[in-house]
């Protein structure tokens, strides 16, 4: 598990470059800035390559889709209701909306179902949460600032935004052979994915600024952790489904922690970043702790 222990420590580190002072307070906007235009279209270059399809995987990848439609149909209405603001809403649903499937699910997948199923989950990342936050979450920010859906603007936006046009180029090229330096290079860039996007959490992680945001934190991790992996897990008990392995690897990536790369989007837009570096401060720690009680319940079910 040293993969989340690097989790772990990188949020450990952004906080203590913050109290240090050494560096500007700006630092955030410059580390998404590299996440969003270097780690994360390198991350969909590396992962892509040599994966395989199976057929009975696609559910499986369209599970993050139906995650982040169930976030939007049951979120905006009760924030709506709470009379809390679009930049809070937007924040709410892209922290909440979006799970950590790669770097904590796959260690996490590794762990309890074992790495023969590594492959399953490279596919619901890419083609599930990391496709639907390079153009629904790009549109759910987009309404969040300006508080319309323009779609002129949001297909801009998409076909400007760095890791939506590094997927389709890495399912283009997925069975090119690449140059021995040409891999080495994109591992390199996407291996800085993690450590940096943390750091950039860690460093506008301000826990003394909870107070007026604990029930929003309550509402995005009750959700994320909680409620979304349990309307998956029903889902698939009404599929007659539940006991399939493949179907059991898609329930536990649905109770992964807030997707950094989600995160990092809500922070470039300005939507309430302390409630976001919240939501990832605290929301990964704790999902060590709930990713295992519910693999407890998904695991014997057949």
């Amino acid at each position: 598990m040293s993969e989340i222990l690097l989790i772990v420590l990188c949020l450990a580190i952004g906080v203590l470059l913050r109290l240090s002072g050494r560096l500007p307070e700006s630092a955030t906007k410059v580390l998404g800035g590299w996440v969003i235009n270097v780690a994360l279209p390198a991350a969909a270059l590396h992962s892509v390559q040599g994966v395989t399809l199976r057929p009975d995987w696609w559910l499986a990848a369209a599970t993050p889709w139906l995650g982040v439609l169930v976030s939007i149909a049951l979120l905006v209405p009760l924030c709506r209701w709470l009379g809390w603001s679009r930049q809070r809403t937007g924040a709410i649903l892209l922290v909440a909306g979006w799970g950590n499937t790669s770097f904590v699910g796959l260690p996490m997948i590794a762990a309890f179902a074992g790495s023969q199923w590594l492959g399953l989950g490279i596919v619901i990342d890419l083609f599930g949460t990391y496709l639907a936050v390079s153009t629904l979450g790009l549109a759910v920010a987009t309404v969040a600032i300006s508080g319309r859906l323009d779609l002129a603007v949001v297909a801009k936006r998409i076909a400007t935004f760095p890791p939506f046009y590094a997927v389709l180029i890495a399912f283009a090229t997925n069975d090119l052979a690449r140059p021995d330096w040409l891999q080495q290079l994109i591992e390199i860039l996407a291996n800085t994915l993690t450590p940096i996007a943390l750091a950039a959490v860690g460093f506008a992680l301000r826990l003394d600024r909870l107070a007026g945001r604990a029930g929003p934190v309550a509402l995005g991790l009750f959700h994320r952790l909680i409620l979304a992996p349990a309307l998956l897990i029903g889902f698939y008990l009404a599929l007659g489904q539940a006991g399939d392995p493949v179907a059991k690897v898609a329930m536990l990536e649905m109770a992964m922690p807030p997707m950094l790369g989600a995160s990092i989007i809500a922070m470039e837009h300005e939507l309430e970043p302390d409630l976001v570096a919240l939501l990832i401060g605290l929301g990964v720690p704790l999902s060590l702790l709930t990713a295992w009680g519910w693999w407890s319940i998904i695991a014997p079910l057949g």
